[in-house]
């Protein structure tokens, strides 16, 4: 039996809050961590690229509803998996990252892959640690509080490898009992006029940010809405109050009598756009601790936990008078509009999504990446209950793949979609390779329209139909390249054909990749940046 390690200490913590899967690539600096997860059975996804890591532990998240854990190891593969952490923070998803570190005792003197990476962590993350050789239990504890206290977010643990090896402190510490968490004296007279004005208006709107709506922890925010009369919407597009999942509200939003916000007033809520929101009677914000200070003063302004604050909400805020009615019946989200027929050029998008619609569970996990064509397809199963996962308001592409990933990895039920463009296809098809090793099943339609069309459309628009500059692709045949890698391929270019590849991968032992010929169809939801 080998002498318990720093690395042991870790790994029994995390295994301690329930963590039995890490997504992960390998490296020098951390194969003490991968020798103590394996012989202590915790399940090591290994991944293509540090990034896809991350993305599968974002994935996994938001399909168990708690903690996810990504290891990557030091310098490059640090670096490597930054963007991924970025999408993570924007996402507000409680991610942890374990990288490797240059030994403590060279650090500073020019060592293998020595980095300052808590200060380049610390830019994007709630917080960076290092694993402490004096105290590696706390060090894993502090981390893990941090990530899910407040808005959930990502943290950084650094793991200096001198100290990974290192023969483990097997004492375990006292850590302070959590103390309940409470309103400051002012919060509750203000969510009182709060609920008093939601409570009166004719026309009110909901706006909350990713981790308020996210599934699992919005009960408060069902309640609330659900004595309104109305729904809520969720700011997770990257094209902010352009989501044509809401589009018919969006375009009524003036006419909304009391806007609730709850989220930091940024661009994704418009909430300082007048031309946009409107001058509503009553505006009423409730960020948290750490958001920025809201320039505009004409509001009820409450700092606090979100949750709890809807909680608060929902137990005191009560239907006095009906909704106006054609307010209401802006709820539930309708159906898209059919889907225009199809050309030489290929596919409308929306056949695409009727296609999926036709086979859509309630079950089911759809990955939408980014781009035009998944605009298109959000629109199309807009009215859908299936649990939807975006790339986030970053705004990041080509995350869908590695997501379907960590999403395949933890879901009990249902089948996984990955929908991404031709452009977003490029940065991790390897994974693939990742889903046939793991045996992990699931169906990534590839919208093949041969360039990369957000900026296409853009530069048409910007400069004319003659300056078109590298934004062409080739119609490259995606799906030959993931069956290479040991998955399934389908090229298709009819609707007709699509369904019948739908229909064959559904059933498939293996993960598919439907590679559809598409239109370069511009999307109705406006890029405003």
């Amino acid at each position: 039996m080998p002498e318990s390690t720093n690395a042991d200490v870790v790994i029994r913590e995390l295994l301690g809050h329930s963590i039995g899967t890490i997504f992960t690539v390998s490296g020098n600096q951390i194969l003490p961590l991968i020798d103590a997860a394996g012989r202590a059975g915790v399940r090591l996804v290994h991944m293509r690229h540090e990034t896809a890591a991350v993305y599968a532990a974002i994935a996994a998240s938001e399909v168990t509803g708690g903690m996810s854990v990504a290891l990557v190891s030091a310098g490059p593969g640090f670096l490597a998996s930054l963007q991924g952490l970025g999408v993570a923070a924007s996402m507000e998803l409680p991610v942890l990252l374990l990288s490797g570190a240059a030994p403590v005792s060279q650090r500073g003197l020019g060592a293998f892959q020595d980095l300052d990476q808590q200060t380049i962590a610390s830019t994007i993350c709630k917080g960076s640690f290092e694993l402490s050789s004096d105290d590696p239990i706390r060090s894993v504890f502090d981390a893990w509080s941090l990530a899910v206290s407040g808005i959930p977010g990502t943290v950084h643990l650094s793991l200096p490898a001198d100290v990974l090896a290192a023969p483990s402190n097997r004492e375990k510490p006292d850590f302070p009992e959590s103390t309940p968490w409470q309103f400051d004296e002012e919060v509750p007279r203000r969510l009182d006029e709060m609920a008093s004005a939601l409570s009166k208006a004719q026309r009110p709107l909901v706006i909350v940010r990713p981790s308020v709506g996210r599934s699992g922890r919005e009960s408060a925010l069902n309640t609330l809405t659900a004595a309104l009369g109305i729904g809520s919407i969720v700011t997770e597009s990257p094209r902010g109050l352009s989501d044509l999942k809401y589009a018919e509200i969006f375009a009524q939003m003036q006419e909304t009598d009391c806007l609730l916000l709850v989220g930091p007033a940024d661009f994704s809520a418009g909430f300082l756009a007048d031309a946009t929101i409107g001058k509503p009677r009553d505006v009423l914000l409730i960020d948290a601790p750490g958001d920025p200070t809201p320039s505009r003063a004409d509001h009820l302004h409450v700092r606090a936990e979100p949750h709890q604050a809807l909680r608060y909400l929902a137990g005191r805020t009560r239907r006095h008078q009906p909704v106006d009615a054609d307010w209401a019946a802006l709820w539930p989200i309708s159906a898209p509009m059919p889907a225009p027929a199809s050309t030489e050029q290929g596919m409308h998008p929306l056949a695409v999504s009727e296609a999926l619609h036709a086979v859509l569970q309630p079950d089911d996990t759809l990955i939408l990446d980014g781009g035009e064509f998944c605009q298109w397809v959000r629109y199309g199963l807009r009215d859908l209950p299936s649990r939807l996962l975006w790339n986030g308001k970053l705004g990041a592409i080509g995350g869908s793949l590695p997501m379907a990933i960590g999403a395949a990895t933890f879901a009990t039920t249902g089948r996984v979609f990955a929908i991404l463009g031709d452009g977003s296809a490029g940065y991790h098809l390897s994974e693939f390779e990742t889903a046939a090793r793991e045996k992990l099943a699931f169906t990534a339609i590839i919208g093949n329209d041969a360039r990369w069309a957000a900026e296409w459309h853009m530069q048409i628009e910007r400069y004319g139909p003659d300056r078109t500059y590298s934004t062409d692709l080739t119609p490259a045949r995606y799906d030959l390249t993931a069956e290479g890698y040991g998955g399934s391929g389908a090229l298709v270019a009819t609707p007709a054909a699509l369904r019948a590849a739908l229909e064959a991968a559904l059933t498939s032992p293996t993960a598919t990749c439907i590679n559809a010929l598409v239109a370069a169809a511009r999307s109705p939801a406006v890029v405003t940046h």
